[in-house]
């Protein structure tokens, strides 16, 4: 059996610039096992990826040990800017991306979409869950990053629509779901009742 080749170099992002008003408080900072959602993102993107940086809006609000803070590419650009401000701070030429409200978030299905990105040489590839495609939970490589800019320029603030305008490889479940047999991994916080009790309850 041949040898499964090394992973592709990769950067993880954590998204952690927004608001968070339907929390009523600051999501990175969300205790769920006994740790913060952000410093909770910040070890899973260690695991796999080379660097970590934390789009964290003016780039000083989020100190986390094993990360960089980077400022969103405009401000109030959402996670558009946030993703583009990781591609330009990249030093590598993937970024696996990661929103700070998604506590589920899994190594192996984003270790699956790198080497698809690397061996596909896409611009962005993300899984389908639940019939939604799930660009918080992706790969985007920094060659996408100038097409990023122009969509933000014209006011894009939708990251769905802005993977679609860069080009985007649609994972669909029977190929992420060997890696995360859950699915949970497309979980996402917005309301308090969504943040699990200890334990993994909700």
């Amino acid at each position: 059996m041949p040898a499964r080749p090394p992973p592709p170099p990769l950067t993880g992002l954590v998204l952690a610039g927004g608001a968070s008003l339907r929390m009523g408080g600051d999501k990175a900072l969300l205790m769920v096992d006994g740790q913060p959602l952000v410093q909770r993102a910040v070890d899973l993107l260690g695991g796999i990826c080379d660097e970590v940086l934390i789009a964290s809006g003016d780039g000083r609000r989020l100190a986390v040990a094993g990360a960089q803070q980077v400022a969103d590419a405009v401000p109030d650009g959402g996670p558009v800017a946030g993703i583009l401000a990781g591609l330009q701070a990249s030093r590598t030429p993937l970024v696996a991306v990661v929103a700070v409200d998604m506590p589920f978030a899994n190594a192996a299905v984003l270790a699956l979409l790198a080497d698809l990105a690397a061996t596909g040489d896409h611009r962005v590839v993300a899984p389908v869950a639940d019939g939604r495609l799930q660009p918080l939970h992706a790969v985007w490589a920094v060659h996408s990053a100038p097409i990023l800019q122009r969509s933000l320029r014209q006011g894009q603030r939708s990251v769905t629509a802005a993977a679609r305008v860069v080009g985007v490889h649609l994972v669909p479940e029977r190929i992420w779901r060997p890696a995360d047999p859950t699915g949970r991994f497309a979980q996402n916080l917005n309301h308090p009742g969504d943040v699990p009790r200890p334990g993994g309850a909700r």
